[in-house]
């Protein structure tokens, strides 16, 4: 089996061949002891792991810039600073421009260990993420997916694209019903044209009408001429979202637009003529609501010409994680935390919830992880323990859980969340030293470690200033 490759970049060799010695007897170790040939050896061979020194004697270049340069290339590893001070500014600078993380030197051993397998971890997780992108590439394209219900609903948009079919798009909300729409527009003859959207749902009834098919001049008090949605999207596309929550009286000149393809602009009595596509979405049944009578069934019919279902997120299990590790790289890196994944006990949280808002849910649980994570790893507690889940489970982790949520999910969550403010609070009282923490805790170092690492927490989080 091929050992993962260190390359070490430091102006120090005496330094260098320390850690080759330390760390030699489990990577792979390349180096270089100038900037310039250090770039040139990284771009020719990408190694899976640097370690490079912030500061650089009688060099044109400084780690931070060095760093720079690395992230700039094609699928760049994961890079651990080496500083010989503790220089907040350029801490802070070189985990902005986008560092795996930092070590003051000298470095511990078992520690630069766990911090170069966590960036290891984080180069993989980021090369199978875009290596399933190229895979599915040629069929997922903007969409991150990985489960077979949403291929045929892709393969589906994909098919209907090329012609000019009214679709009809439904599911719940935060299913992703507006990204399958702009799929439609883009793999469509209309895709050089305009693709302008409307939320039926967020406009007074009074008003929608002129937002609609537009207004001539005089058409209310004040009013000047203005073009609506269907003119804006001539040549091109109009998404109609929410289209179940359109008013009646609105329903009726839609279903000629759609029937007659021609228009009139309110207040005005010229004819005009319909020169777009409409895709129309809808959260709603609209079987019940034609019962009900709040929705017309002629309309139904004219705008159900070719209908897409999109399945809850719960019923995508394989979509799951693969949403979740992209909106963890998306929120890390705009928030400049080096965080290489999830803790197992995040993953199989994340699996078994009901996720009622959906994808959008999803998205927002992973953002508040990342804001919440102060380690590698996005732990229990980081996604779940912050607010109210799908679940029902209480805020701070101490209320009563649903009903739902089966006994062991409910356990595991509080006996992580247990661990969790123990280890932080050792860690907090011995500053972040880990023999120390070990020692107050009554437990190995190497025991200590690993459950640090299971939890997500790192402890340079904890060292004093």
């Amino acid at each position: 089996m091929n050992r993962p490759r260190l390359f070490l970049l430091d102006d120090d060799p005496d330094f260098c061949a320390d850690l080759e010695a330390v760390l030699g007897s489990r990577y792979n170790i390349d180096m270089a002891h100038d900037g310039e040939t250090g770039l040139q050896k990284i771009g020719a061979a990408i190694p899976d792991v640097v370690l490079l020194d912030v500061e650089f004697e009688n060099s044109d270049m400084n780690g931070v810039q060095i760093l720079d340069k690395i992230r700039a290339m094609d699928n760049p590893p994961p890079v651990i600073m080496l500083s010989g001070r503790t220089r907040v500014s350029t801490v802070v600078e070189a985990m902005k421009l986008g560092a795996f993380h930092y070590v003051i030197k000298p470095a511990d051993p078992p520690e630069l260990f766990n911090l170069v397998e966590r960036a290891l971890v984080a180069g993989r997780n980021k090369r199978q993420i875009l290596a399933q992108r190229g895979e599915l590439g040629r069929l997922t394209g903007s969409f991150i997916c990985g489960d077979e219900k949403m291929f045929r609903v892709l393969e589906q948009a994909d098919m209907v694209a090329s012609t000019t079919a009214t679709v009809l798009i439904t599911g719940e909300t935060g299913t992703g019903k507006e990204m399958v729409a702009r799929r439609i527009h883009e793999g469509s003859n209309f895709c050089t044209g305009p693709y302008v959207g409307i939320n039926c749902s967020a406009i007074p009834a009074e008003l929608i009408e002129s937002e609609i098919f537009g207004h001539g001049k005089g058409a209310f008090t004040g009013a000047q001429s203005r073009m609506g949605k269907l003119e804006l999207a001539a040549g091109g596309t109009l998404f109609m979202d929410e289209v179940g929550e359109a008013p009646l009286s609105l329903q009726v000149k839609l279903l000629r637009a759609l029937g007659e393809k021609r228009y009139v602009r309110l207040g005005e009595n010229v004819e005009r003529e319909v020169e777009c596509r409409i895709v129309a979405a809808t959260s709603r049944d609209l079987t019940k609501a034609i019962a009900d009578g709040d929705f017309r069934e002629d309309l139904y019919y004219r705008l159900n010409i070719y209908r897409i279902q999109l399945p809850r997120l719960a019923d995508r299990p394989g979509d799951l994680m693969p949403l979740a590790r992209h909106f963890l790289d998306q929120y890390a890196a705009e928030n400049a935390k080096p965080i290489a994944g999830f803790s197992q006990a995040a993953e199989e949280r994340i699996m078994v919830e009901p996720w009622t808002g959906n994808v959008r849910e999803l998205r927002n649980f992973v953002e508040r992880a990342v804001i919440n994570c102060q380690g590698g790893l996005i732990g229990l507690g980081d996604m779940f323990g912050g607010e109210s889940s799908g679940n029902g489970t209480a805020a701070d982790g101490s209320g009563e859980e649903c009903e739902t949520t089966t006994l062991k999910a409910a356990t595991d969550r509080a006996k992580e969340m247990r661990e969790r403010r123990y280890c932080s609070n050792r860690l907090r009282e011995a500053s972040g030293n880990v023999s120390r923490a070990a020692a107050a805790s009554g437990v190995l170092r190497q025991s200590f470690q690993r459950k640090l690492k299971d939890l997500g927490l790192d402890p340079d989080d904890f060292k004093s200033s």
